[in-house]
């Protein structure tokens, strides 16, 4: 039953990471076209600097994205030596084999960055499309 826990929890995580990742890089995919486009959208300063601040955030999203992914990689490499130790020990009965502790600290700081870089971007690049259109007092 904790197995199937296990690999349901997993499951979700993995998709919520794809859609940090996704929605970081398009977004920022999208929005970056169009300042290389041939005739690139005047923006008032503040608007400006709300879409630096998106990008930046977003790209953060990324890199923090990234490093969750390896990190939860490295945890099931750790779980894995620890349940080795145990098979070649030969300990009976029933263990809860985890990663350690700095390790599940890293990945819920990591995850939970992600997803805050994620949103934050996002809101900064819908303000900074608000004020293009001459909402927000951007005029």
């Amino acid at each position: 039953m904790f197995n199937t826990y296990s690999v349901e929890v997993r499951s979700k995580i993995d998709g919520l990471v794809k859609q940090v990742l996704f929605t970081s890089a398009g977004v920022q995919a999208i929005t970056i076209g169009a300042f290389l486009s041939g005739s690139p959208p005047q923006l008032p300063v503040n608007a400006i600097y709300l879409l630096k601040c998106g990008w930046l955030a977003l790209s953060i999203s990324i890199v923090l994205s990234l490093c969750f992914m390896l990190g939860q990689v490295l945890a099931m490499v750790a779980v894995g030596f620890r349940f080795k130790s145990k098979l070649e020990s030969g300990r009976k009965g029933a263990e809860l084999l985890v990663a350690p502790l700095p390790m599940r600290i890293f990945n819920w700081v990591v995850g939970l960055g992600a997803f805050v870089s994620c949103a934050f971007g996002s809101m900064a690049l819908s303000l900074a499309a608000m004020r293009l259109v001459g909402g927000l007092g951007g005029t």
